[in-house]
């Protein structure tokens, strides 16, 4: 079976739009003769896309036009084609069609939504918790406001690393240069030294031999290297690959936190129950922090008091376990967690300081070691000639 979004112009000549799966894409045309569509467009996609996760900034964007669409009075049908007919992204716009026509179909905005894979679960569950509730406008507005932060710190963490990606693509430049043009030219002078010529100059004349005698070799192991980077980013993410980066370890986590804390905060007030909470929070984290927040929950669901099983499990730091233990009397952990948000902002906006203040100058110390390097090694086997004239 084929995916197949579309969009046209029905007989009254109104732009209309929508999503379905055929075996074959004459199949797709058919049916839209049948419906009475007409100057169609067809966009077939991938299984792999529908189930590829939705960018956060789409995600982000989808809410502010529910949002405001709903505050404004639209219907949630109507709101919903409005937000399709803006969307370029045809898989995003397939999943948003399907949400749409499961809507008609009688289901609840919640169960449409959590039947896209791509589509976060936890979105979902809460919108279920909001439409129970009746609060579906204002809990919009509480997803868009957790969803602005998370990709707020995302943007802060990748504006970290502009400053050393963009020295070192200089010094790449700056290197290729010299091992191009500028060392030919001084070859023949120093083969004259012979034995005697400085090792590290010795070494960047056999490696400007190989670049100029076999590009191909080192195109090939440049398309291999960025294939592999590609590959890397695709199957681990941008957040695991972050995390190797020495001082981005600590921020990330505490931005993982930021958002556990966050999250717990919404749901707890929005009135879901503490266990299904925690099930839909441990979805910010994998691997091993994932494993102890689950141990975290089952100790609570034996019977631990919270602020207990956050102590045994968590890693919490002693003011954020505090913050719990003094809540839990009063039976407000929606409280307490927003107690701990306010901690992490506090603790991430001290690491990105100390790491904006570490990262300038250890990399013009570096790009500065390198020019020196390569100076050294360009012009002092000049002054040995120089002392033989």
């Amino acid at each position: 079976m084929a995916y197949y979004f579309w969009h046209g112009l029905d007989f009254q000549g109104s732009r209309v739009s929508g999503a379905f799966k055929v075996p074959k894409r004459i199949d797709a045309i058919k049916k839209l003769r049948k419906k009475g569509i007409f100057r169609s467009r067809l966009h077939e996609i991938s299984p792999y896309r529908l189930k590829s996760p939705v960018p956060l900034t789409q995600l982000v964007s989808i809410l502010i036009q529910l949002e405001r669409l709903q505050k404004s009075g639209f219907p949630l049908n109507r709101s919903l084609q409005l937000i399709v007919s803006e969307t370029s992204d045809p898989p995003l716009a397939y999943a948003l069609c399907k949400i749409r026509q499961d809507l008609q179909q009688g289901h609840s905005f919640s169960q449409a939504w959590l039947s896209q894979t791509a589509l976060p679960e936890m979105v979902g569950r809460m919108l279920g918790v909001f439409e129970s509730s009746g609060k579906l406008k204002e809990g919009l507005g509480h997803l868009l406001k957790f969803y602005e932060s998370e990709l707020q710190l995302r943007n802060e963490q990748i504006k970290l690393i502009h400053y050393p990606i963009i020295l070192g693509l200089f010094f790449l430049v700056l290197g290729s240069g010299l091992l191009l043009f500028v060392i030919p030219m001084f070859k023949s002078l120093y083969h004259r030294l012979g034995p005697e010529l400085f090792w590290l100059t010795r070494m960047l004349v056999k490696l400007s031999d190989s670049l100029l005698e076999q590009p191909l070799i080192w195109l090939s192991a440049m398309l291999l290297t960025g294939t592999g980077l590609i590959f890397l980013f695709r199957n681990l993410g941008w957040e695991k690959i972050r995390s190797w980066i020495p001082g981005f370890g600590q921020l990330d986590f505490l931005s993982r936190m930021l958002l556990y804390s966050r999250s717990m905060e919404l749901q707890l007030k929005s009135g879901v129950l503490l266990n299904d909470a925690l099930v839909q929070a441990e979805h910010l984290f994998s691997g091993s922090q994932q494993k102890k927040l689950k141990k975290v929950r089952k100790d609570i669901t034996s019977g631990v008091s919270v602020s207990e099983a956050f102590n045994r499990h968590s890693g919490f730091p002693e003011p954020v376990l505090k913050q719990l233990s003094m809540v839990q009397s009063v039976d407000d952990l929606g409280t307490g967690f927003e107690k701990n948000v306010q901690y992490y902002e506090e603790s991430i906006t001290r690491n990105t300081a100390k790491l904006n203040a570490m990262i300038e100058p250890l990399m013009m110390v570096f790009l500065a070691g390198m020019v020196l390097v390569f100076l050294l090694a360009l012009y002092l086997p000049l002054f040995q000639l120089g002392e033989w004239i």
